[in-house]
């Protein structure tokens, strides 16, 4: 079948949406995606009930179905039933470790994505063992990744340069001596291409044309610029409603092949702009960089970005890091202050280099190639990721503001 699915032993879903209107375009969800509905349930101990049933293989709940309680969604743990939970993102934390979290205003083919995957993974364990026992979302998981190294760019609103860093940072992998890909994976609507004046007919475009069946070969929609190689991503937002996201791991896999490092900019991940085809993405990734700025605002954005990545794509922690671009110098946060306020490490400081970045825009290059501090702490960054030794003047001041800061307190403790 195209969609994946054996129809001759079908799927069994519980459902337990308390929304009529929810429950009537979700069922024609599933049905569509050759899932068939085990059962249909209106409160918390009928959802416990239907789980423990023969053939339920997963279950779908809102956190205001009537009943539902801790215990019940525990004993649909104990049964052994992935379930996947539409929540509302002040009630994240609730419910962590007890299922799958999807937000509740997520569409309907997300929740199907979602459900699909939850088949894949199995149960999520329990909040003390997610850390140790939940699948790792990279390339080593269980054979669906890409085969080669994979770094997902992201960031919360504001736009604090997740493009122009992605950019930067894939010329400046490629320098030293990695075969890189870049993925416009920004289904808002990317923007690598028009700054790499790249042609808007090639790249992430050919996953919307030609319907089910197996995902297109995109090796031919490969651009090449600089010392590395992209595949340029959609024009217009709308045309992620023709994108089908369970092609993307297949699709990414395919054209990873030969190339070293794909580096993905995905864009702006916060609930509510985020969907299927951005978490696809994400748990392709071995490392997550969360790009932002040092001020209080971009902290505030970076933030919620963290939230949704622990919430809606079960990436393990550590494979997640911060970038803080732009900065600004002393009138802006250190990266120990930035650490302490995101509980996320840092990985690298990009210093503000206006003039660099403006010329990189004139000449639709990637900036990491010049001289100025933004270009070197790009390059050291890029050898921090790829396992490269750092020279006295690539070093990033990430270790040497935390120096700094520990030598004052002790003065300042004795005022």
């Amino acid at each position: 079948m195209s969609n994946g699915h054996d129809q001759s032993h079908p799927t069994g879903i519980v459902v337990a949406v308390g929304d009529p209107e929810r429950e009537r375009r979700l069922l024609k969800a599933l049905a569509d995606g050759g899932l068939a509905v085990a059962g249909r349930c209106l409160d918390g101990p009928s959802l416990v009930e239907q789980t423990r049933a023969t053939g339920v293989a997963a279950a779908i709940a809102s956190t205001d179905l009537h009943r539902l309680t801790r215990d019940a969604l525990l004993a649909v743990q104990e049964a052994r039933i992935p379930l996947i939970l539409l929540v509302a993102p002040a009630e994240v934390r609730k419910f962590e470790g007890l299922a799958y979290l999807l937000s509740a205003d997520s569409a309907d083919l997300e929740v199907v994505a979602a459900v699909e995957d939850a088949l894949r993974r199995g149960v999520v364990p329990g909040p003390a063992a997610m850390n140790q026992d939940m699948p790792a979302p990279g390339p080593s998981a269980d054979g669906r990744g890409t085969g080669c190294e994979v770094i997902a760019l992201v960031s919360g609103k504001g736009a604090p340069g997740t493009t122009t860093t992605a950019i930067g940072l894939s010329g400046a992998i490629a320098a030293t001596g990695k075969k890189v890909l870049l993925v416009d994976g920004d289904l808002r609507g990317g923007s690598v291409g028009a700054y790499l004046d790249l042609d808007p007919r090639r790249g992430m475009v050919g996953l919307t044309v030609g319907g089910g069946g197996e995902p297109p070969d995109l090796a031919n929609e490969l651009q090449d610029v600089a010392s590395f190689s992209v595949l340029a991503g959609l024009e217009r937002p709308e045309m992620r409603e023709r994108l089908a996201a369970e092609h993307i791991p297949a699709a990414m896999r395919a054209v990873g092949r030969g190339f070293d490092t794909l580096v993905i900019d995905a864009g702006e991940t916060v609930a509510g702009t985020a969907s299927a085809g951005t978490v696809a993405f994400l748990r392709l990734a071995d490392r997550v960089l969360v790009v932002t700025t040092a001020d209080l605002m971009g902290l505030w954005n970076a933030r919620s970005c963290l939230r949704y990545l622990a919430a809606f794509t079960a990436l393990p922690s550590e494979r997640v890091s911060v970038v803080i671009n732009r900065h600004a110098g002393r009138e802006q946060h250190n990266a120990v202050e930035v650490e302490r306020a995101l509980g996320v490490p840092v990985l690298a400081v990009v210093p503000e280099d206006a003039r660099a970045a403006r010329k990189a825009r004139q000449e639709q290059q990637p900036f990491a190639g010049g001289g100025g501090p933004a270009a070197r702490q790009l390059r050291a960054l890029a050898l921090r990721l790829t396992g490269g030794e750092l020279t006295v003047a690539e070093e990033i001041p990430v270790k040497e503001r935390a120096r700094w800061h520990w030598r004052r307190q002790p003065a300042e403790g004795r005022q």
